[in-house]
Formats: structure tokens, C-alpha cells, sequence
């Protein structure tokens, strides 16, 4: 059996834990409404830039392009027929820390059934935050290449990241000649839910390829095309910086839910804990007494 040493020491650890837990819990909460507040004002305007790239899109794909070498500057990012078909992107978005729950497992578990479902081919991986880049480096796989990473961003991710990053999956899509770009994260639903997102965001979807040209009343200068090829990677930086924050939201809601979970848990067992003391030291007052009435009638006869 314990000595009451022993379970007091245990209660005390317990609590300090606990208090550990509430305090990130409360580091979460604080810092949850600002990501939240950053998360809707960035959600527009990547909606808006995504709505205008897709009405001008049917108007692009019409004009006479510059050559590249292998095909279209436009169609390569919204139908991309030179791509090989053996190559694909994807990109993981992780925390850095744990302590989230199975926010990070959930996100891994889906990477790796991505990787096993597509492993007769090369896949480039773009790794956000910590947990996934460490995952996916020490799987050594030879079709597997981390060709970005980056991590220690949050939970203050900025604008500048989403530029480096929105750079690096356009500049490895057309030079590579990748056939697609996967996203897997977790999108920020409320404080209490986060849901889990496999998309491709790379090439575009075609549907607006295939719509009628409108006419306009107005003309562009210098030029459709190249305003376009301005307009596009602001859309996938814009986008980028919208999928950072939601992220980064949903990460910290994790946290939050989880610390709680946590603290509450450690509470049931240091409460557990103390009834456990009470007893042992119950019991060891109840063998005095029975030791001293032993010797009392041991003496009496």
C-alpha cells in the first residue's frame, strides 16, 4: 500500500499539472478571438479575388498567348495538359506544438492515405508547422520530397508567410510540370468542432474555361493577360493567408478543448487521489487504535 507521502506527492504534481493545463487554456482562449477576427477579414477578399479570377478566366484562355515552351501561361493553371501525370503536389498544414488533441493526427493520418494512394508516384510536399514536417521527414520514402517547409509561425502567422508560401506551390507547379496541388488541413468550423479539408487547389477548376465570353464594356491596360498574371498569384497568396488563419483558429480551439478536457480529468483524479488519502490515513489511525486496545488487554490479563 501507498504511504500517505507517497499520495500527497502525487496530489501535488497532479495539481501543479492541472494548473499548467488552465493556464494554456487561458493563453488559447486570449489569443482565439484575435485569430478568429483575423480569419473573417481575410475570407472576402480571397473570395472576391477567386470570383473575379474565374469571370475573367473564359475571356483569358481566349486571347493569343506567349508561348512558354510547352504550352499557354493561363492554361496551365486552370487545364495544365503538359503536366506529368506522375508528379503531384501536397500540401500539409500542422501545429507546431502538441497538446491539441487529435487536431495533428487527424491531419497526419489523412497525408499518410494520401502518400499510400498515390505511391507509384512522385510526390513534392509543402509542410506547414512543425508536427507535420517531423512526421513526414522521418517516413524516408523515395518518391516522397519536402520542397518547402516551414514552421514555428504560429499562432502569429502573417501575411509575409502566405507570400513565401503562395510563391514556392506556383513556382514548383509550373517548373516541376505537376499534374495537381492537394491542400489537407483543418478549417476552423467553431470553438468547439474543426473539420478536417482534402481539396486540390491546384490547377483551378476548369468550369469557368468553358463559359461564355462576356462582352464588356470597358477595356483593360495594359492588358487582360497581364493583369491576369497579376490577378493569379494574389489569388493564391490571398487564399494561402485565409487557409493559415483558419488553421491557425481551428488549432487554437483545439488547444483550448483539449487543455480543458485535460484539466478536468486531472481534477477527477486528484479528487480521486485526496478519498484515496482519507482512507489509507483512516485505516492507519484504526490500526493505533487497535494496537493500543490490544496492548491494554494484553496487560489487563
Amino acid at each position: 500500500m501507498e504511504s500517505l507521502r507517497d499520495i500527497r506527492q502525487n496530489i501535488k504534481a497532479i495539481k501543479s499539472t492541472q494548473q499548467i493545463m488552465q493556464t494554456m487554456k487561458m493563453i488559447s482562449n486570449a489569443r482565439i478571438r484575435k485569430a478568429q477576427d483575423a480569419m473573417t477579414a481575410a475570407r472576402p477578399f480571397a473570395t472576391k479575388m477567386l470570383e473575379m479570377v474565374s469571370d475573367l478566366t473564359p475571356e483569358v484562355l481566349a486571347l493569343p498567348q506567349p508561348e512558354d515552351g510547352r504550352e499557354r501561361w493561363a492554361s496551365r493553371l486552370f487545364i495544365n495538359h503538359s503536366a506529368d501525370p506522375n508528379k503531384i503536389g501536397l500540401l500539409v498544414i500542422t501545429a507546431d506544438k502538441g497538446l491539441t488533441g487529435s487536431f495533428n493526427a487527424v491531419i497526419l493520418r489523412a497525408a499518410m492515405r494520401f502518400i499510400k494512394e498515390h505511391e507509384g508516384q512522385e510526390i513534392f510536399v509543402f509542410a506547414i508547422g512543425k508536427k507535420g514536417r517531423d512526421f513526414l521527414s522521418r517516413l524516408r520514402l523515395n518518391n516522397l520530397h519536402i520542397v518547402y517547409e516551414s514552421v514555428g509561425i504560429f499562432p502569429k502567422v502573417s501575411y509575409a508567410h502566405a507570400e513565401l508560401l503562395g510563391e514556392a506551390v506556383l513556382k514548383v507547379f509550373l517548373e516541376e510540370q505537376l499534374a495537381s496541388v492537394t491542400l489537407i488541413y483543418n478549417d476552423f468550423k467553431s470553438l468547439a468542432s474543426q473539420h478536417l479539408v482534402e481539396q486540390p487547389i491546384l490547377p483551378f477548376s476548369p468550369h469557368a474555361a468553358h463559359e461564355k465570353v462576356i462582352d464588356r464594356e470597358f477595356s483593360f491596360e495594359p492588358g487582360l493577360l497581364e493583369i491576369f498574371k497579376l490577378m493569379v498569384p494574389r489569388l493564391v497568396k490571398a487564399n494561402m493567408y485565409r487557409v493559415l488563419l483558419e488553421s491557425q483558429a481551428a488549432n487554437l480551439a483545439a488547444t483550448t478543448s483539449a487543455m480543458d478536457a485535460a484539466s478536468k480529468n486531472a481534477g477527477e483524479i486528484a479528487d480521486a487521489l485526496g478519498l484515496k488519502l482519507n482512507k489509507v490515513r483512516q485505516a492507519g489511525i484504526t490500526n493505533e487504535i487497535l494496537d493500543i486496545v490490544n496492548g491494554a488487554e494484553a496487560l489487563t490479563n
